[in-house]
């Protein structure tokens, strides 16, 4: 059965194919001018999803190379300033630290340790102001606070002291405060039972020694008497005559054997002797507000060990246990003190020679672990120097000048292992921004090759609907130009 052809039909036809080939060359044309697949998620759920995942992964990516860039420019800069600091400590050169500690322990040119004292002060100071550079609005070398300037210098506390306020004479550890011994119960003057003291004001309350004569001494031999010859009297008077009658003695407060006057004083001075005058005492160098050179510093463990600052850079953030997986993140804290050698302080054996370089003798010496103040300190003893022949001031100061030289050379071969660590950390970082712009540049082409279009492909796809449009209308004049001529006839 042949289908009958109307007018009406015709028109439903024409209408309906009109609107097909308008839809199709509109959405060519869109995808001409957006240059995307789809602009809306209803349109391509499938890839739109895709899309936003792989997007999503760049986003991330993106914040991982920042995060590098910026870790890496930081680091950078702490190697400029450890390059500087090393030049100004390793080099072989009068102007350098290790320069200056060599001319200082060689005889011909010993008449300089005044200026040579000078130089290493000023060394140190120049090596802080370096490790207290910025890298931006934040210290370097501050840690995981990086607001707050990392090394500052301080008076020299004195560990012994203890203020006389809170002195108790029932603290063992404040006993070497006191200098005299009492009886504490002053109405039953029991010898076993006795208390230190400071206050003598009330004699009836304080232990009466007579006084020993000193001239009898350590070794004195206490079987001579009275006419042998050597013989010595026990005790001095009133007068500081000798005498053996302990009624004729001068009797004073028992002493402390164990009294050391230094728990007096806050400070301490270059010398090592106390004092009460800030403007006096010594200076120390502090981290984060720590002393560096204190031993069992349970904060600047914390700082140098458990102390963190953690990126993620995409090494594969991970948590476990409510933790981070060190391995899957980075460490970006810079704990200056730790570029610097070690805290606390190390005993050393300094060893004295003479002309064949035989040892004649030796003594332990106390020294930092920490290069900046084993500079400041070898300065100190150099400025105490003579200042006409260069020679130290005491055999102490000579021991310990000694043990800081070889100190000195041990401590700077740590820190220069430490700058070729960081180097080596700079270098990952810049592997790291060249991996994750990679991993960027094979997202950004997976869903680009998703969303956007072949520009040559859909103009093609364009100029192919547009002729389909310009037929469909050329076919629909002719159909309605004959509908009309047999409604006509009709």
């Amino acid at each position: 059965m042949i289908p009958r052809t109307t007018t009406v039909g015709s028109l439903k036809t024409y209408r309906y194919n009109m609107n097909r080939s308008s839809y199709t060359m509109n959405t060519a044309m869109n995808k001409v001018i957006t240059q995307r697949n789809f602009n809306s998620f209803a349109e391509d759920p499938a890839i739109a999803s895709r899309c936003f995942q792989l997007r999503r992964s760049y986003l991330r990516a993106n914040t991982q190379l920042n995060l590098t860039n910026s870790v890496y420019s930081k680091y950078q800069q702490a190697w400029s300033s450890l390059d500087s600091v090393s030049s100004d400590i390793a080099r072989l050169q009068d102007d350098t630290a290790f320069g200056s500690i060599l001319r200082a322990e060689n005889g011909p040119t010993a008449s300089g340790r005044n200026a040579l004292g000078q130089s290493m002060i000023a060394k140190a100071d120049s090596i802080i102001q370096t490790m207290n550079g910025r890298f931006g609005e934040n210290f370097v070398f501050a840690g995981a606070d990086t607001l707050n300037v990392p090394f500052t210098w301080h008076p020299k506390q004195n560990p012994d002291y203890i203020d006389p306020a809170e002195l108790d004479p029932t603290n063992p550890d404040h006993a070497n405060a006191f200098q005299y011994y009492a009886f504490a119960d002053p109405a039953n003057p029991d010898p076993d039972n006795l208390v230190p003291t400071n206050d003598i004001t009330d004699l009836s309350k304080v232990i009466q020694d007579p006084v020993l004569n000193p001239a009898r001494g350590e070794d004195y031999d206490t079987t001579l008497k009275p006419g042998d010859e050597g013989y010595e009297a026990q005790y001095l008077d009133a007068d500081g005559n000798p005498t053996d009658d302990i009624q004729q003695a001068k009797w004073e407060p028992r002493k402390n054997p164990d009294y050391n006057e230094n728990t007096g004083f806050k400070y301490l001075k270059n010398d090592g002797t106390g004092t009460n005058e800030k403007t006096e005492a010594a200076r120390a160098l502090y981290y984060r507000g720590e002393p560096v050179d204190e031993n069992d510093n349970e904060k600047m463990e914390y700082y140098l060990k458990e102390e963190k600052r953690y990126m993620d850079l995409g090494l594969g953030h991970q948590e476990k246990d409510g933790k981070v997986v060190p391995s899957s993140v980075f460490d970006s804290a810079l704990q200056g003190i730790f570029y610097l050698g070690d805290t606390g302080t190390t005993t050393r054996t300094a060893k004295m020679y003479d002309e064949n370089g035989n040892v004649t003798s030796t003594k332990e010496v106390e020294v930092p672990n920490n290069i900046v103040s084993i500079i400041n300190r070898m300065g100190q003893i150099l400025l105490r120097c003579d200042p006409d022949n260069g020679a130290y001031a005491s055999k102490d100061d000579e021991y310990e000048a000694r043990a800081l030289a070889q100190q000195f050379e041990d401590v700077m071969s740590t820190c220069s292992q430490r700058y070729v660590e960081l180097d080596a950390q700079s270098g990952f970082l810049r592997d790291n921004a060249e991996l994750l712009t990679q991993n960027m540049d094979t997202l950004q082409e997976q869903f680009l090759g998703m969303e956007d279009v072949d520009p040559a492909a859909a103009i093609s796809d364009l100029m192919y609907a547009r002729y389909c449009y310009d037929t469909a209308l050329k076919v629909g004049n002719s159909i309605l130009s004959q509908s009309l001529m047999d409604y006509m006839s009709l």
